[in-house]
């Protein structure tokens, strides 16, 4: 199709000069493309025109041409193909934004290139240039471009090279190969998932996977360690992190799981459950060996006792001897610390303020429902 008009060689002028205005930031040599393959039927004339714009052996003033025509098509045709569905012409390519100072900030501009053989930084000058590419997003956004008007008896490979605001180009992107083959293997489990409570919300994170074509995430919830586990994202997530500001009120502890979904569909298996504590459990009381023991009958003991923060309320210690009879009852609250506050102590009297006799008794702590024992021997 030859041009007919000025606005359309000056539009072509235009991409020729964007074309050229790059350098290499290695930042972007991380960057991961992927993609999905959409059903539908495209009008014939438009694919081929994007046919003829992939086939490398036109002479070079018809390749220009098609480039033209089929940059002008991609502008035009978005509102189109959304109304109308895509066709199994068309490829959805999916990257990673890189920044423009290492991972930090914005890119400024983007090139996608394709080929029917491998791309390389030695062959990227003579693939095709896809696009308009979009204007760059922050780094780590998704990013997309739809490319329409392929074959689907031809293998393709697209990749992508990012330029910095100083005009230097990034290395190469990862090559993506497409040849027709329907995906149907889901990505692995997301892994390391987190919980943080936050007030009453919960912030969960985890691992990014692996898989070059992950499309987001999916948070569950479940209020028992067994389930079940609810979806509480209504979209997918990306990055790997979300704030769960739906959390059932008055629960104690919930558990979350972390799915992956890639842009085909394939979702994964459930990860390992993360449990989340929202009310702080009751501090344990402890009870430690008494000192010193064995002890004589006229010394004092002490009984170290960890204490929660919340008080020894009407918490006890009582003193039993061999057969199990209860010699002294001491309450914790108004008992004489141990030296240092480590504990409480016992004067070695009984009920009635006499010596106890020398021999084998339990310390035991009686406070709410903790109970526990420890020796004490008495010697003359």
């Amino acid at each position: 199709m030859p041009l007919r008009s000025a606005a359309l060689s000056r539009e072509l002028a235009a991409h020729a000069r964007g074309g050229q205005l790059a350098r290499l930031d290695a930042t972007f040599r991380a960057l991961r493309i992927t993609f999905t393959w959409e059903t539908g039927i495209l009008p014939m004339a438009k694919r081929t025109i994007l046919e003829q714009f992939l086939r490398d052996n036109r002479p070079p003033w018809k390749r220009w041409a098609m480039v033209a025509v089929g940059l002008l098509l991609l502008l035009l045709a978005p509102v189109l193909a959304h109304s109308q569905g895509g066709g199994p012409d068309t490829l959805q390519l999916v990257w990673t934004a890189p920044g423009d100072d290492g991972a930090v900030g914005t890119a400024a501009t983007y090139e996608m290139r394709v080929s029917k053989a491998p791309i390389t930084l030695g062959s990227w000058s003579v693939a095709n240039v896809v696009g308009p590419a979009p204007g760059p997003l922050p780094s780590g956004k998704r990013q997309g471009l739809t490319v329409r008007g392929l074959s689907s008896d031809t293998t393709y490979y697209f990749a992508m090279r990012s330029v910095d605001d100083a005009g230097n180009w990034s290395g190469l992107s990862n090559v993506l190969r497409w040849d027709w083959a329907a995906d149907v293997a889901a990505p692995s489990a997301p892994v390391g998932v987190t919980g943080v409570r936050l007030g009453s919300d919960v912030r969960v994170s985890w691992g990014p996977g692996a898989d070059p074509d992950v499309d987001g995430y999916s948070v569950y919830r479940a209020t028992s360690e067994s389930g079940p586990f609810v979806r509480v994202n209504v979209t997918l997530v990306t990055p790997a992190v979300y704030l769960d500001t739906s959390v059932p009120a008055g629960e104690a502890t919930v558990w979350y799981q972390v799915t992956a979904s890639d842009l085909s569909g394939n979702e994964s298996g459930q990860s390992a459950a993360a449990k989340v504590q929202l009310i702080a459990p009751p501090e344990p009381w402890t009870l430690s060996p008494v000192f010193p023991n064995p002890s004589t009958t006229t010394q004092p003991v002490c009984i170290p006792i960890a204490i929660p923060a919340s008080g020894a309320g009407s918490a006890s210690v009582d003193i039993v001897n061999a057969g199990g009879h209860r010699v002294r009852r001491i309450a914790i609250l108004t008992a004489t610390t141990c030296a240092g506050g480590s504990g409480i102590v016992w004067d070695g009297r009984n009920e009635s303020g006499r010596n106890v006799a020398p021999g084998v008794y339990r310390a035991r702590l009686i406070a709410d429902e903790t109970r526990g024992s420890v020796m004490v021997v008495r010697v003359p």
